[in-house]
């Protein structure tokens, strides 16, 4: 029992520093000049050349790397819900400190969303861990599945990053809202952890790096991880963090499911609980996704939104 608190508390730990890297990410996209998702490369050279940038990759990838011996040690069932608790001190300080403002209806979206990964993480409550098969291991011979799986995650996060990039005249004009970004860079981050997934199954069915080397999922992760920074920076220069880092979690959370059916072999609960948890979940995820504004709000975003120089990407 002991010992399941503390890795429950390290992963708790391990959220808040990944959290906490969202913040410093804001505050370096302050200090550079307005990102378009069409010019990727001239995204990627902005990020790469910021120490403030570098440094919250950093705390980034060591809350991941705590993240990944917390949660192999603890159920699904337990690490879902420390993942919407990590949310509430992010949430707490973008609107304290940042000045976000969020109304009636977005908050009841943000608590929706938190509730669904809750729920889907206690449906998960008892399910096994898959073998290193040789289909497991093999994919990367027979990629239909894995490229599958990634289409729709490269399609809406490429949708997204042209829509959010329209050149929008006139004097009304109004600038994509934070859940647009926020389910593009969720959906990629959702398969990059499937890819940490995939390799921790390989490697603890075989003890060996090279077959993890021959996986697919290295490459997965690193892939999936690099699309989804590159929209996150984008999103959290424009939109606000309380919604941007809410909505990235609950579709990463639902898309890492979803993708372990499809890679892993995961099965949809049939008991009745289970099932019951996670279908509501998913229509609780899906209820405040529609609930979301589509479009942000200057006023809403706190004095250093409306005051940066990169409030308008136009």
């Amino acid at each position: 029992m002991a010992r399941d608190l503390g890795y429950a508390a390290l992963a708790l730990l391990a959220t808040t520093a990944y959290y906490a890297a969202f913040l410093v990410f804001r505050a370096a996209g302050a200090r550079m000049p307005p990102l378009r998702g069409s010019r990727p490369f001239h995204v990627a050279r902005h990020m790469l050349t910021s120490p403030v940038w570098l440094v919250g990759g950093v705390v980034l990838f060591v809350g991941l790397a705590y993240e990944v011996v917390a949660f192999s040690a603890v159920s699904l069932a337990v690490a879902q819900p420390v993942f919407a608790l990590g949310l509430v001190p992010l949430v707490g300080y973008a609107v304290l400190v940042l000045g976000e403002r969020l109304s009636a209806r977005e908050w009841t979206s943000v608590a929706l969303f938190m509730l669904a990964t809750v729920l889907i993480g206690l449906s998960a409550d008892g399910a096994g861990r898959p073998a290193a098969d040789a289909t497991l291991v093999g994919t990367l011979r027979d990629p239909w599945l894995m490229l599958g799986v990634m289409a729709p995650a490269i399609v809406v996060a490429g949708l997204v990053w042209l829509v959010g990039d329209r050149r929008a005249g006139g004097r009304h004009a109004r600038r994509l809202a934070g859940v647009a970004y926020g389910i593009g860079a969720g959906a990629c981050a959702g398969l990059a952890e499937a890819g940490i997934r995939g390799m921790s199954i390989v490697y603890d069915g075989t003890r060996s790096v090279q077959a993890v080397l021959e996986s697919p999922y290295p490459y997965l992760t690193v892939g999936m991880a690099a699309i989804a920074l590159g929209q996150l920076q984008v999103a959290l220069q424009r939109c606000r963090v309380a919604v941007v880092a809410t909505v990235l979690t609950v579709i990463g959370r639902t898309y890492l499911v979803v993708s372990s059916m499809v890679l892993f072999g995961d099965s949809w609960p049939r008991e009745t609980v289970p099932f019951a948890l996670r279908t509501g979940g998913f229509a609780l995820a899906l209820a405040a996704l529609a609930a979301f504004p589509r479009y942000e709000r200057d006023a809403d975003r706190g004095v250093e939104g409306s005051g940066s120089r990169v409030a308008s990407p136009g």
